[in-house]
């Protein structure tokens, strides 16, 4: 068996060109100076395979320059095995692969020196190359510090490692939790796994010990692939970054390489903090300025559920907290009001970790870690960190995350301004909230008091009153105490039945007594506290005591002490007030009733037409009438809740009922005469209108109508015949002297001459006289009082008319309609009509005769009448024609005022004359 032989320490691969051979000495001066060594003679071409042998050389000697490849010029400098050139030149710097030079000319010893140097990395070479990348580091550290945002950052900082550290693969890593993810790297690398767990990689090791990890063998190390080779520098930066340089090949990196990547890291992780800063500082502006206009939004929360729901939305939006949560205190648990996740509980108990501890201290908390703290606690298991911070009368707001020391002092600062917004707001939204339920409470005691006054007697009233009590103040135990005499009676309570527990006192005794005599209310906290209380069962606790007006005593209490507030007794003593009117208005209704029922005995026992009214908006409104006036007037029930005016008053004198009616409101009493519409047509009656109270303005009344239509019938009779005998003698004493003076005349002539032609304008005079005296007589008698009415066809009786009157050539013509006259009247105004056509405008007048909207009418076309004579032709004895009597148009106007017409003279279309005449009263 043959000894074995120990491996050198220290092997040495000489590379020449084949043809060439070693200089003399040049190997045994190597390797009397290296000392434990061995020397291997090699070409260029076979150098790449020499380096896939188990041993690898430990130093490179080129001699006189053998051509190397590219390829093998790039092995070369990708290992950390020294190559030093034994040449009479000294290679270009471009070879980085050199890492040492001898000139040739130089003793032999001398390359076992820059061998030796080249491991320390000590030779010129080296040393001149390490300068020149830390100048260029530095040239690159100002870009890496000139970066805008991270991610431009770690993508420069891994082109510079490249560039100018010579770094073939390189990457950026982060910590996340419980990984480390890469941010940025080489194109190279892309055979490296972008998330690794923390505890299973080169990065996360370094990240956790703080410390540059540098391994020339990964396969060395228990990491997250078992496969996995090569070597890595790993140097943390900041408070969670990682530089990594790598290779696929162990040994790839050297101490410089290390102390370049620590000095790159040192540049990286100062641009790193400063970008950190700079958008904290801008994401803490942005979320201020975003907080400031979200503001408004929460300002304007009209309910407690919207402004959950908008801090939880602001929250996520703005400051970015992807699972947060809004819960407030109900009875013995957490009830979850708002969340941007569902997975959240519903429920909590009141015991649960931070959040009882934030309601019950009204202190915020940030946990990094719920599982090492003392207090947190954890719902699912997961959840790692939280804030939470106190908010809105007992809420708490919560934003919770599954990774470890994700919130920090910053956004605690934000949540709390968050929900100082959230809290101002939810406190506007309670003052809102009491003051609609002050408000509805009021509403609700209105319509109470509504209800109240419709009640029909006491028992009803005060039944109602504890309903209200009960209903709308929620007073669950009251009573009402009403004085009898000289004694405070309990008269019901909230069951609705008269107290069992409860005696008649002394109208001076106890709370009862004291509210009654004061007239003030009481509000009793405790009854232990006061001295005049004495409950009549020791449970009751507090209570308040309100007086009726002075007819009694309201009573509430409570088994627990300070169960009433002053809102309570105010709103108590508002119901009390209306009960206390109400319970006035029943017993003086009682009163009025007795007293209605006789003066509505003496009302309907009135022989003349007689009504009760009200004024309303100054119109005499009906409250009731008599049998007499339904008779007289025939409206009935028809009329009540009316004004009379609208149903009696004719329309010519409707401004005579107005200025009564403001008489009536300044409460005047009013005697007169006047015409009203009855059941039998417009009747004169003597009014008599009595106020309630006289003196007081605005007030009802009564008003009885006395018929006096038959004594002012005679009344008008006799005018009219007064003025016909004064028309007469008018007549007589005027248009009859002058014939008569002319006859005498004549005739005194006659016997004095003896020519018998003068008697001829004798004759004419006494003609003149006759029909005179005939147009009297046919004014007298055409003129009467018309008799009994009825429904005339206007158009027949027209036709019949202008058969009577001598119409020579005329014409006629006439529409149907029908007319409410005497008959006979109507027929004789229509022929002095016809007549005053004819006389005044030619045998070839046409007439018309027609309906109007109110009457009818008679117009011709003849030649009118001025207007200045229009008004004085209806007098008797005015005539525009040269032998006219003028007793015809005042025929027309005697007969339309036994009528109760009017008439109007104008101007027809034709451009005659037109008779309106108004019939409808």
């Amino acid at each position: 068996m043959a000894d074995s032989v120990a491996e050198p320490s220290c092997l040495v691969l000489i590379v020449t060109e084949d043809e060439r051979a070693v200089p003399d000495g040049l190997t045994r001066s190597i390797l009397d100076a290296l000392g434990d060594s061995a020397a291997e003679t090699v070409g260029p071409a076979s150098l790449a395979e020499r380096f896939e042998r188990p041993r690898r050389p430990d130093a490179i000697l080129l001699v006189d320059e053998p051509p190397i490849a590219d390829e093998t010029r790039a092995m070369l400098a990708a290992t950390q095995v020294p190559v030093v050139v034994y040449a009479a030149t000294e290679p270009p710097a471009t070879d980085q692969f050199v890492d040492g030079y001898v000139d040739s000319g130089s003793a032999p010893a001398q390359v076992a020196k820059e061998i030796e140097r080249a491991h320390e990395g000590e030779t010129r070479r080296q040393l001149r190359a390490a300068r020149q990348r830390v100048t260029e580091l530095h040239a690159g550290a100002a870009e890496i510090a000139a970066a805008d945002d991270v991610a431009e950052l770690f993508d420069e900082a891994v082109e510079v490692a490249q560039r100018v550290l010579s770094f073939d693969h390189c990457g950026i890593a982060v910590n996340k939790g419980a990984e480390m993810v890469v941010q940025a790297r080489s194109e190279t690398v892309d055979w490296l796994r972008t998330r690794v767990p923390v505890d299973e990689s080169l990065g996360g090791r370094a990240f956790l010990r703080n410390e540059t990890i540098h391994v020339d063998d990964v396969s060395t190390h228990e990491l997250y692939g078992d496969d996995a080779n090569g070597s890595g520098i790993s140097v943390p930066f900041g408070d969670d970054g990682v530089f990594q340089a790598v290779s696929k090949r162990p040994n790839a990196f050297d101490e410089t390489d290390r102390e370049l990547a620590e000095l790159l890291a040192t540049h990286v992780g100062q641009a790193y903090e400063r970008l950190r800063t700079e958008a904290d500082l801008s994401r803490r502006e942005r979320v201020l300025t975003e907080l400031h206009k979200a503001a408004p939004r929460l300002v304007d929360a009209d309910s407690e559920d919207e402004l959950f729901e908008l801090t939880v939305e602001i929250a996520q939006r703005v400051l970015a907290f992807d699972r947060s949560c809004v819960y407030t205190v109900d009875d013995d648990r957490f009830r979850r009001r708002a969340t941007s996740d569902t997975t959240l509980p519903a429920e909590l108990p009141r015991d649960f970790g931070v959040m009882e501890a934030t309601h019950t201290d009204g202190q915020s908390f940030v946990v990094d870690d719920i599982a090492s703290d003392d207090v947190a606690e954890s719902y699912d298991g997961a959840s790692k960190s939280l804030v939470s911070v106190p908010f809105a009368d007992g809420a708490v707001f919560q934003a919770v995350t599954d990774a470890v020391s994700q919130f920090d002092h910053h956004d605690l600062e934000s949540a709390e301004l968050l929900t100082s917004y959230a809290t101002v707001t939810h406190e506007r939204i309670q003052s809102e909230a009491e003051v609609r339920e002050a408000r509805r409470v009021t509403e609700r005691l209105h319509d109470a008091a509504t209800d109240l006054a419709t009640a029909d007697d006491e028992r009803a009233l005060i039944q109602r009153a504890m309903t209200a009590a009960q209903d709308v103040l929620s007073f669950d135990k009251s009573t009402f105490t009403m004085r009898q005499g000289d004694k405070l009676v309990p008269t019901v309570d909230s069951e609705g039945s008269p107290p069992n527990s409860s005696r008649p006192m002394d109208i001076d005794e106890g709370v009862a007594g004291q509210t009654y005599q004061t007239g003030e209310s009481t509000l009793i906290h405790d009854v232990r506290d006061h001295e005049t209380a004495e409950p009549v069962r020791a449970e009751y606790r507090s209570g308040l005591s309100v007086p009726v007006g002075d007819l009694g005593v309201f009573q509430a209490v409570a088994t627990e002490p300070e169960a009433f507030t002053q809102s309570d007794l105010n709103n108590a003593e508002l119901l009390m007030t209306h009960v206390a009117v109400s319970l006035e208005r029943l017993r003086t209704e009682v009163d009025l009733r007795a007293e209605h029922d006789r003066l509505s005995a003496l009302f309907e026992n009135v022989p003349d037409a007689a009504i009760s009214f009200e004024l309303v908006n100054g119109d005499p409104v009906v409250r009731s009438y008599n049998s007499a006036f339904d008779e007289t007037f025939g409206f009935g029930e028809t009329v009540v809740g009316e004004s009379i005016d609208d149903y009696i008053v004719p329309d010519a004198d409707r401004r005579e009922a107005s200025e009564l009616n403001e008489r009536l409101r300044n409460g005047e009493s009013v005697r007169q005469e006047c015409r009203r519409r009855t059941a039998d047509g417009v009747r004169d009656f003597l009014m008599y209108v009595v106020p309630l109270e006289a003196g007081a303005e605005n007030v009802g009344g009564y008003a009885i109508y006395s018929d006096i239509s038959e004594r002012k019938e005679r009344e008008r009779a006799l005018q009219r015949q007064n003025e016909r005998l004064d028309e007469f003698a008018s007549v007589v004493s005027h248009d009859l002297r002058n014939p008569i003076s002319i006859a005498e005349g004549y005739i005194e002539l006659v016997r004095e001459t003896g020519e018998m032609e003068h008697l001829d304008t004798v004759a004419d005079a006494v003609e003149r006289m006759r029909h005179l005296v005939d147009d009297l007589l046919r004014l007298a008698r055409e003129g009467r009082v018309v008799g009994e009415t009825e429904l005339v066809d206007l158009a027949e009786t027209a036709r019949g008319a202008w058969g009577i009157v001598d119409t020579a050539d005329a014409t006629l013509s006439t529409e149907a309609g029908d007319i409410d006259a005497d008959p006979e009247r109507l027929g004789e105004l229509l022929q002095n009509l016809f007549r005053n056509s004819i006389e005044h405008g030619g045998d070839d007048v046409h007439v018309t005769v027609e309906p109007t909207a109110r009457g009818f009418a008679v117009s011709d076309d003849g030649p009118g009448v001025d207007p200045e004579d229009r008004l004085s032709v209806f007098d008797v004895g005015v005539s525009t024609a040269e032998d006219g009597t003028g007793f015809g148009l005042a025929i027309v106007r005697r007969i339309a005022d036994a009528h109760e017409w009017s008439v109007t003279l104008t101007d027809s279309e034709a451009g005659g004359a037109r008779f309106e005449f108004v019939t409808a009263v």
